[in-house]
């Protein structure tokens, strides 16, 4: 019997809109907040600068007082406390980046601007070296000017890298609220599959596939690890699916096409699972399987991914890599763009491809001219886009970008 295959738009569609259950919360250090999804909106406690304060090294002066030879009435370094300090009238103050700006001053000339000056006497000209007049506020940051206390900063959903982790930091912020890391299981299956460092015979193939899935699903902040091998047997195969439910999701890798010893979707079945898509009108990655399973409350999703190491990881990020954002509790969900071939390619059938490449202001470029093997590991590492190419078209939707590899 012909199986009946999902479109690939089709197949992403559902498994974007399927249920997301509530994510459990956490408040850790934010020193151990790279990578983590914040969970709710984080506000600013202070206002970013907290205090005005110059830009540059330089002489603080009063507006009118340009043009004029003042005497230095101090210098101010970042970190002085300036509230208790008053600077004379036809006065200035030598000032450092990050002092605050002391009060009855009005800009900062920078010391490559400055006409004339020493430790006692300092004469900046009303014009800058572009020959537009300095004004008030000029190399100075002003309290509030980038955030304003109670402004969010963080919108719940939003993924932690290290710029917002400065950011916050900036706050005092020494706790955060977090989602806690979605919990994915990787398993391969397949008799002929032994472990790293096993002598593997001819017809025996080592599991990278679980290796690069782990190393993947842990780059992107989840909590990951190999469950080890379901071996090519029915009942054995339920078992080991019994424990699938101690995970938020479950990758499973080879086992899932139409062959003699292909039991997964079987398995899964009489296990009480529903299957929400099996089998995609793409390439590769035609034997892609999406499924749930729930028991006593609790729910885990289960992708059969192909077995060869390209399609299995190629379609993982196309198919699998949004979804799994999404039950995260990610707003980081990837979002398709437009963009033209760089050149036409020849494809075969009508389905879908999906092709590893380049892509430069809105051109893309398939890798090696899409003559590379579905056993190209190396093409993961060489390309930094995924677009999906359907037909003879040169309007191609690109779908991921390297961050997602």
């Amino acid at each position: 019997m012909n199986q009946k295959l999902v479109a690939f738009v089709e197949a992403l569609q559902i498994g974007l809109n399927l249920p997301c259950q509530a994510r459990p919360v956490e408040r850790i250090k934010l020193e151990e907040g790279l990578g983590r999804i914040v969970s709710e909106d984080i506000v600013a406690l202070e206002d970013l600068p907290k205090a005005t304060h110059s830009a540059m090294d330089g002489f603080a002066f009063a507006l009118e007082d340009l043009g004029a030879r003042v005497g230095v009435a101090c210098v101010v370094y970042a970190g002085m406390d300036v509230s208790s300090l008053e600077v004379p009238k036809r006065a200035c103050a030598k000032i450092m980046t990050g002092a605050l700006l002391p009060q009855g001053l009005d800009l900062v000339v920078p010391f490559e601007e400055m006409a004339e000056f020493d430790d006692k006497h300092a004469r900046a000209p009303k014009h800058k070296p572009n020959q537009q007049a300095f004004k008030k506020g000029d190399n100075v940051r002003f309290q509030g000017e980038d955030l304003q206390k109670g402004a969010i900063l963080v919108k719940k959903g939003t993924r932690l890298h290290m710029g917002l982790l400065a950011l916050l930091a900036s706050q005092g912020m020494a706790v955060i609220p977090v989602f806690k890391r979605l919990k994915v299981g990787v398993v391969s299956s397949g008799d002929e599959i032994v472990p790293l460092g096993t002598p593997a015979l001819p017809h025996q193939i080592y599991d990278s596939n679980a290796l690069a899935l782990v190393a993947l699903l842990k780059d992107h902040g989840y909590e990951a690890c190999h469950l080890g091998k379901l071996g090519d047997d029915l009942e054995a195969q339920k078992h080991a699916i019994e424990g699938f439910l101690d995970y938020d999701v479950v990758l499973s890798s080879a086992g899932v096409s139409v062959g003699d010893k292909d039991y997964f979707k079987e398995a899964l079945a009489q296990m009480g699972a529903k299957i929400h898509y099996h089998g995609v009108n793409v390439k590769p990655g035609k034997p892609i399987m999406l499924a749930s399973l729930q028991k006593q409350g609790r729910s885990t999703l289960v992708f059969g991914l192909p077995g060869n190491p390209l399609s299995c990881l190629l379609t993982f990020l196309a198919l699998g890599l949004g979804v799994l954002e999404k039950q995260a509790g990610s707003l980081a969900i990837p979002l398709s763009v437009q963009a033209r071939l760089s050149e036409p390619l020849k494809l075969k059938g009508d389905r879908a491809h999906l092709i590893l490449g380049h892509l430069d202001q809105g051109i893309f470029t398939p890798y090696r001219n899409n003559r590379y093997s579905s056993g190209a590991l190396d093409a993961l590492g060489a390309c930094q886009a995924i677009a999906l190419v359907q037909g003879n078209t040169e309007t191609i939707e690109v779908f991921f970008y390297k961050r997602f590899l």
